[in-house]
């Protein structure tokens, strides 16, 4: 009973991080406009803010083999709540960016940590249990648009979003600290720093992890650049910002029934050959959208590549846990850094794109993504051999 109970809030955690993380990207054209900034400013808050995620994820998972992942969980979900006020009360552009950074750092804490402790409640469907977990991010991110959407249309103020945010968060941390759980409290007294360093040096060394790691890369970065961007690129084919929204949430939707159809397809077929062909499907679909001229046969082949894209990152990050099951934080540490280390370049990239060529540059970015995406799914899916776990 416990475990349910503990998946189901950390589901909504992660509801809430998918929400608080997409409120931003239709709000673009609105933002750019009441704060007087350029595109390219937007773009660079974005990578500052996935900056942070990165820190986050890269130390967060480290500190918490040591000082316990409860511990780790606390600060980043305090961080989460005061990040969402600093952007409710935000008076100027600059204090919005400070925000969105500590929001940022305490996504990455939050959700490393998470999955952490996820992972190690729900050994024997581990794969399955972290793929569903993050469709908690997706009905986040399906929701954040139509929110957005029905606030601009009645004319209600935007900032109400982030305070609602910070206010449900600081509930779900209170129920979330009374379920009692060893895998909430799994602190590591005999490791200290030279010990982790070593192991995480060999957890570098394994091509698995390292694959696996820029699979994250690729997929991450693309998955949140383009839904950054997406209501500004329809904006610029004369599509509202309301209706621009609700087609957002509707490819967020596809995204994430994609990633359930996926979590079952993964006890029945290998995950290495679903990725594959997933990524495959994704880069035809995405190219095919490109050429058309028609804005609806345009959204439906976006949505089609919404549903291969999904569940690839996911997938991938259960497949490096699987090579050291006991050095989970660790290994979602070093996977995590890869995938927003290539959200802060595919994000500024895209700004700076945007702002001085055009926007159908985030269309640019993710067919070379995906192109790239594909071969190293293909080379992940070749490496049987090396397919080495750490111990």
């Amino acid at each position: 009973m416990a475990r349910k109970k503990l998946f189901l809030f950390f589901y909504i955690q992660f509801f809430l991080l998918g929400l608080g993380g997409s409120i931003f990207g239709p709000l673009i054209p609105i933002l750019a406009d009441g704060f007087k900034v350029n595109l390219d400013t937007i773009g660079s808050t974005l990578s500052l803010s996935a900056f942070g995620l990165l820190l986050a994820s890269l130390f967060s998972g480290i500190l918490s083999e040591i000082s316990g992942k409860r511990n780790i969980f606390t600060l980043g979900s305090i961080l989460f709540t005061a990040s969402f006020l600093g952007l409710y009360f935000s008076s100027h552009f600059i204090y919005f960016t400070l925000s969105y950074i500590v929001f940022g750092v305490s996504w990455g804490m939050v959700a490393v940590n998470s999955t952490s402790i996820i992972s190690d409640a729900f050994q024997l469907n581990r794969s399955k249990t972290i793929i569903r977990l993050n469709t908690g991010f997706l009905l986040g991110s399906f929701f954040a648009p139509i929110l957005v959407s029905g606030i601009l249309f009645l004319n209600i103020n935007w900032r109400y979003l982030f305070l609602s945010v910070a206010l449900i968060n600081v509930l779900l941390f209170i129920l979330i600290l009374s379920i009692k759980l060893e895998g909430l409290n799994n602190k590591k007294h005999k490791e200290n720093f030279i010990s982790l360093f070593t192991t995480n040096r060999k957890l570098l060394s394994n091509l698995i992890i390292i694959l696996c790691g820029i699979i994250n890369f690729l997929h991450l970065g693309l998955g949140f650049t383009f839904g950054a961007w997406f209501t500004a690129y329809f904006k610029n084919l004369n599509v509202p910002v309301t209706i621009g929204s609700l087609i957002l949430s509707l490819y967020l939707l596809t995204f994430g029934i994609g990633m359930f159809v996926k979590s079952s397809l993964l006890t029945k077929f290998n995950g290495k050959k679903i990725m594959q062909f997933s990524s495959i499907l994704a880069f035809v679909f995405l190219f095919i959208s490109f050429f058309l001229d028609l804005v609806t046969l345009k959204i439906i082949f976006i949505i089609l590549f919404s549903f291969s894209f999904s569940g690839i990152a996911a997938t991938s990050l259960s497949m490096g846990i699987k090579q050291s099951p006991r050095n989970s934080g660790s290994i979602i540490s070093i996977i995590n850094s890869f995938g927003f280390t290539g959200v802060i370049i595919f994000q500024y990239t895209a700004g700076y794109l945007s702002e001085n060529f055009s926007v159908d540059s985030v269309i640019y970015i993710g067919l070379v993504a995906l192109f790239l995406l594909a071969v190293f799914t293909s080379i992940l899916s070749s490496c049987h051999k090396f397919d080495r776990k750490v111990s």
